[in-house]
């Protein structure tokens, strides 16, 4: 297999900057250029800059421009979520090898459009999840066994121990959600549910194999009082009605980086008719208990105050926890799902998470902000 050339969209304080690591140290892929939307503010295109420095390659202003330079094969997009839409449908009409940032867009409605746009050229596309990791695969092998019996019900628990939690003022208030958000991303908060809840729900349709038929949520603020002055989740919870039957629930959000010895709960339960069975991300382990003092959070990065970047937080400094040490190396994550695509274009196989199946937990996330607006169960 040749290397394919891989243009990054989105630069650096994205996602990009782990997928783009991941095809860097991939033999199978090379980085050809960093490009975005030629209408974006100065911060964003510093920071899209910065990335195309650090791999010594162009930056791009203007998608198609960058969609038309030789050598580009794949086409990895981070762009903001309330412009992520049009950017992959352009790439999606370039029938390029499209790897997508989750969740796929800011609606249920626009990830539709995508996944119609990738159908309409037939690109192969992958959006990043995480159900190539050991302890999600355990878990859907542990579900295609049969060893349960017929499955009732399963939950997945994906929240994110980072930034400094604690910090709520009304924390007593119950959250006045928005039914239909336009806005997702401050530079010291996220639309946690939005952001991480993708996880969560992606893996409980993978696993069950199912369609979304009706959602019931809650959306909090527990743990940061930057989201709840920027009036953004930092806790969501969800409920599903799948069509066959099974009942599926998940939890996500940021809870604070001293809430948890490793980088937050990162679990799947499986029931079935025969027994219940529990995967950890941070099992087995080996837990480490001493007199050390435990360790203290730098001065917050002033772009990034959650710690939720790779760069920002090598830059201050944020200690690694020193009371988990789990048996798997959770740092391949990120590569190991670059590696599945990569492993999908040589063998041509379908990837797992296609933009058709990560089409079922965007429509899920939105029909979860209308439930938790209107409080009453909402159709997907």
């Amino acid at each position: 297999m040749k290397s394919l050339g891989v243009l990054c969209i989105g630069g650096a304080l994205t996602h990009q900057e782990a997928h783009a690591a991941g095809f860097d140290a991939d033999p199978r892929s090379h980085i050809v250029a960093v490009a975005d939307e030629a209408r974006i503010d100065e911060h964003r295109r510093g920071l899209n800059a910065a990335l195309a420095e650090l791999y010594g390659v162009p930056y791009i202003e203007g998608v198609e421009d960058a969609l038309a330079l030789p050598g580009v094969d794949i086409v990895s997009i981070c762009a903001d979520v309330e412009r992520r839409h049009r950017v992959d449908i352009v790439c999606a009409r370039a029938e390029k090898f499209l790897y997508l940032d989750k969740p796929l867009a800011s609606n249920g409605e626009r990830a539709e459009s995508i996944v119609d746009a990738i159908a309409e050229s037939g690109a192969v596309s992958q959006m990043y999840s995480f159900v190539h990791t050991p302890w999600a695969k355990a878990a859907k092998e542990c579900v295609e066994s049969g060893r349960l019996g017929k499955l009732l019900a399963v939950h997945a628990d994906i929240l994110f121990a980072k930034g400094p939690g604690g910090t709520v003022v009304s924390s007593d208030q119950l959250r006045k959600e928005t039914a239909e958000p336009e806005t997702f991303t401050f530079v010291e908060s996220k639309r946690e549910f939005f952001d991480l809840g993708v996880y969560p729900v992606g893996l409980c349709l993978w696993l069950a194999s199912s369609e979304p038929v009706e959602v019931s949520a809650v959306t909090g603020n527990y743990f940061f009082e930057q989201h709840e002055r920027n009036d953004t989740e930092d806790f969501g919870a969800v409920m599903m009605r799948l069509g066959d039957g099974v009942v599926a629930t998940a939890v996500s959000g940021r809870i604070g980086w001293n809430s948890h010895p490793a980088g937050g709960p990162h679990r799947i339960t499986i029931v079935g008719e025969l027994g219940t069975e529990r995967f950890d991300a941070w099992e087995p382990r080996i837990e480490i208990f001493s007199t050390t003092p435990p360790p203290v959070l730098p001065e917050p990065h002033p772009q990034d105050p959650m710690g939720m970047w790779r760069s920002t937080s090598q830059a201050v400094g944020i200690p690694r926890k020193p009371t988990y040490v789990p048996l798997a190396d959770e740092t391949s994550w990120y590569p190991d799902d670059v590696t599945a695509f990569l492993d999908c274009i040589q063998q041509g196989t379908a990837p797992v998470m296609s933009a058709a199946q990560a089409l079922g937990p965007s429509k899920v996330i939105s029909a979860a902000y209308r439930s938790a607006a209107s409080g009453k169960p909402e159709l997907v």
